[in-house]
């Protein structure tokens, strides 16, 4: 074990286990665990050789030098404001949606050692694309369409996830952000406008359908389609420009690891595109949690901080996909049209 990283996890559901195991591979003790089920933050501890605290306050109070933020979104900059102020120097890791507000996300800007969650750009398929559009391969403007189309019964609206109070957002914010965060990364342009639609079914609190548009400034376009209402979980990201269309399809689970599907008239294009794929570096396989937290632990002990690279992502670097949602939100007051 790394003795100089010790991490607790405030959030013991399926986030906050992952978040352990991982770390714990990549040579982190587990030193602790808070979660508002005890029966939940004991399992997780115990699997860990952890303790299980009984408050956030107190788990914040512990030594651990990272703490990661793995409990509902709306709950998730006040504790990564607690958790900074009880120890400095402290890496935080936050789970997405980093905030439900743009007050929250400007107040998470402030504070020091957050590192969000955004494991689509470990994937090799993404960087890949992100490379053939740096290299121009896809003109100067490309366009985008993000389709993701998934799943959720009633268990998981049950659960809390289908009021504001308890979850704060829906599909275009709760898990959508992944694919805007993805897009405008590899664009490597920020976005000058966002526009969107959302719509909730009744007896619902947030919404289970949206559409998005975004512009990049320097020209670009991109469209995203985002539903619960789906069969199997579907997810399709295209981008296409200069005569080239490059398209990676997955589930919901981290689609960025599968292979790029190159369309081009000229063979020698492609068979160029394929080499700058299998050459490009990335994780091929999800989860790419695994990848993306190794990697950010790796350049934590050499020496790297929040923002300093790629690793290791700060607020700033994944502000545009949560500000343009946020904005969307805001435009639409947050209530949702009802549609059955």
């Amino acid at each position: 074990m790394r003795e100089r990283w010790t991490a607790v996890v405030c959030g013991g559901g399926a986030a906050g286990a992952m978040h352990a195991l991982v770390l714990r591979t990549a040579g982190v003790r587990i030193a602790g665990v808070f979660d508002p089920d005890p029966g939940r933050a004991r399992a997780l501890a115990e699997m860990h050789g952890a303790e299980p605290y009984a408050s956030e306050d107190a788990l914040f109070r512990s030594d651990a030098n990272i703490v990661c933020v793995t409990s509902p979104p709306p709950l998730h900059v006040g504790q990564a404001e607690r958790a900074a102020a009880a120890r400095a120097g402290r890496i935080l890791f936050v789970e997405k949606p980093l905030a439900v507000s743009r007050d929250e996300l400007a107040r998470l800007a402030r504070v020091p050692g957050c590192v969000p969650i955004v494991q689509w750009r470990a994937g090799r398929a993404l960087r890949a694309v992100r490379a053939a559009i740096a290299q121009g391969e896809l003109g100067p403007a490309p366009s985008v369409s993000a389709d993701l189309a998934w799943s959720r019964d009633a268990a998981y609206f049950a659960a809390g996830r289908g009021t504001l109070a308890a979850w704060g957002c829906g599909v275009l914010l709760s898990i959508g952000v992944h694919a805007i965060d993805a897009i405008g990364w590899a664009m490597g342009r920020p976005f000058h406008a966002a526009h969107g639609v959302l719509e909730r079914p009744a007896g619902v609190e947030i919404e289970t359908r949206a559409a998005m548009l975004l512009a990049f400034e320097g020209g670009g376009l991109a469209s995203v389609r985002a539903t619960f209402e789906a069969g199997p979980d579907a997810t399709c990201l295209a981008f296409a420009g200069g005569g080239v269309t490059a398209t990676i399809r997955g589930g919901e689970l981290d689609p960025t690891a599968s292979a790029v599907e190159w369309s081009c008239d000229d063979e020698a294009r492609v068979a160029r595109l394929r080499a700058l794929e299998a050459g490009a570096s990335g994780a091929t396989a999800p989860p790419l949690l695994v990848p993306f937290l190794r990697d950010a632990v790796a350049a934590l002990d050499g020496g790297a901080v929040p923002g300093a690279c790629d690793a290791l992502p700060a607020v700033r670097d994944v502000w545009d996909a949560h500000a343009a949602i946020l904005d969307v939100y805001a435009a639409n007051a947050i209530a949702a049209a009802t549609v059955p």
